[in-house]
């Protein structure tokens, strides 16, 4: 006579599966934690450069508006405050103007503004460099 073979129920997983699955889970997961961090960092730094554009093209069009004579030399350097992503940042803002033409019937100088800020300790500037010339003073 022939002795029945059990059945075995191979239907489910077992622990060292679980725990397979859920390390690759794991390892996938961190990458994709680091890479939404990268991410933010550089979305902050572009929006800190986005400002400083800002900054610089906003002192430029203060500069431009003004009438010929008078444009100075040398400027005091300026501290620009600003409130990005809910934090307080300082720009610093270096105007300067050097005479491109002394001619007397149509003088123009070179206005360039340079805007500096940091991000974890690293240095970063824009600079604005813009021809201006006598219209109508």
């Amino acid at each position: 006579m022939k002795v029945p073979t059990l059945i075995r129920n191979n239907a489910g997983f077992t622990l060292v599966e679980v725990m397979v699955a859920i390390i690759i889970m794991m390892v996938g997961m961190l990458g994709l934690l680091t890479s939404i961090n990268i991410a933010t960092e550089v979305n902050l730094k572009n929006h800190l450069r986005d400002e400083a554009v800002y900054v610089g093209e906003k002192y430029m069009n203060i500069q431009r508006g003004k009438q010929f004579s008078l444009l100075s030399t040398s400027y005091a350097p300026r501290s620009e405050p600003s409130r990005i992503r809910g934090a307080n940042k300082s720009y610093t803002v270096l105007m300067t103007t050097t005479d491109l033409s002394t001619n007397t019937i149509t003088p123009s100088k070179r206005m360039r503004i340079i805007v500096r800020w940091s991000y974890k300790g690293v240095d970063f500037e824009n600079e604005v460099t813009a021809p201006i010339s006598v219209t109508n003073d």
